[in-house]
């Protein structure tokens, strides 16, 4: 499928839910959905959340300085407001203000890189922002499913809060453990990013913090994202020269695991229900999603920012495929949305995913024209 799908100039994300349709029920009928699927589905569910918070670069963070995130944290929350904003003056349910302010960087990132962009000021800048909206999402949709079990603000939502505090400080024991051991045997700690570990102590360290914390997350009734995300986040932190244990990770996850994923979303896609949804309602969404990205990327002023920079960023972020699809799945399982409206997010999902990257890709030689666009972070 990512040999086909480069062919056509669709991510392979893309490309694999519209072959879990095609074998589907409705259209082949070649695999239903079973045990082993659905499986196999939830651990590489699991696997991209720990990808997307092993990606976070806490190197370029902390050198980037107080400002650049300040900035992201202004240019999301302006997302979440005006998409949330957007959705209740329009009439639609509070959730597809969720669904329409989700922010990931996966089909973003893939999109640098091919476009040679993701090592310029600019590249950087828009992961940073990114990461920190990416980061935002996960915890409202953790908050979210918390919200929906406790039925509204009560003592029990109170408690969810409590022990997804409790979840984060637990986090930050086992980081300073880490990061206390990794300080004093540096020397034994040097397997876990070695390159050729015939162990793979690396990888199988990586796995069983990921199990950790979903474990956790799964004991407080807490969405399974927050944990493999967090655990993500923590090993990137403590292990920041951990490039080929990166890849370790990514092969195993995009190799197997993750289309998977994909693959079901698909799978569980209707196209009966997609007919029986309203176009109008794609149509606005697709609007909302990039009229607020960019919006928020001109309100929130950055010291250097050119008016076109804005808009590229803007543009590119408009493709959250990933927490589209996570979101849907969420909205399904809690009853927030129904069969037609998930049919409809993964369609959103679909065409955002292939019309944005586009649109991108036209400014791209304009872009490369500005200072942010020129240079790479090193001259290079």
């Amino acid at each position: 499928m990512p040999l086909l799908a480069r062919r056509i100039k669709l991510p392979a994300s893309v490309g694999e839910i519209l072959f879990g349709v095609l074998v589907g029920v409705e259209v082949l009928n070649l695999v239903r959905p079973a045990e082993f699927i659905d499986l196999t589905a939830e651990l590489g569910f699991l696997l991209l959340m720990f990808i997307a918070g092993l990606e976070l670069d806490f190197r370029k963070l902390e050198a980037g300085g107080i400002k650049p995130l300040v900035h992201g944290v202004g240019v999301t929350l302006s997302v979440f407001v005006m998409a949330m904003l957007a959705a209740v003056a329009l009439g639609f349910d509070p959730f597809l203000g969720l669904v329409a302010g989700a922010i990931s960087i996966g089909v973003p990132l893939v999109v640098l890189q091919e476009t040679g962009l993701a090592k310029t000021p600019f590249g950087q800048n828009l992961m940073l922002v990114g990461s920190i909206g990416e980061f935002s999402s996960i915890l409202l949709v953790t908050g979210v499913s918390a919200y929906d079990h406790a039925r509204g603000i009560n003592g029990v939502f109170a408690t969810h809060v409590g022990e997804m505090a409790l979840i984060f400080f637990g986090a930050y024991i086992v980081l300073v453990i880490l990061r206390t051991l990794v300080w004093w045997r540096s020397e034994s700690f040097s397997r876990v990013v070695e390159s050729h570990d015939p162990s793979e102590i690396g990888v199988r360290g990586g796995l069983f913090l990921m199990f950790f914390f979903v474990a956790v997350a799964a004991k407080f009734q807490i969405d399974p994202i927050l944990g493999s995300f967090l655990a993500g986040a923590l090993f990137s932190f403590v292990f920041r020269g951990k490039g080929p244990l990166e890849l370790k990770f990514m092969s195993i996850g995009n190799g197997f695991f993750v289309p998977f994923f994909f693959i079901s979303v698909g799978m569980h896609f209707s196209i009966e229900k997609a007919r029986g949804g309203d176009l109008l309602l794609l149509l606005e969404l697709l609007v909302i999603l990039v009229t607020v990205r960019v919006l928020a990327f001109l309100l929130v002023p950055k010291e250097d920012k050119i008016t076109l920079i804005g808009v590229g960023m803007g543009i590119l972020l408009s493709a959250p495929l990933t927490l589209l699809v996570v979101v849907a799945n969420l909205g399904r399982k809690l009853g927030k949305i129904d069969e037609v409206m998930f049919a409809t997010v993964i369609l959103l999902a679909v065409l955002s995913s292939t019309i944005y990257p586009w649109l991108f890709k036209l400014l791209v030689p304009k872009i490369k024209a500005t200072p942010e666009g020129q240079t790479g972070i090193n001259g290079d």
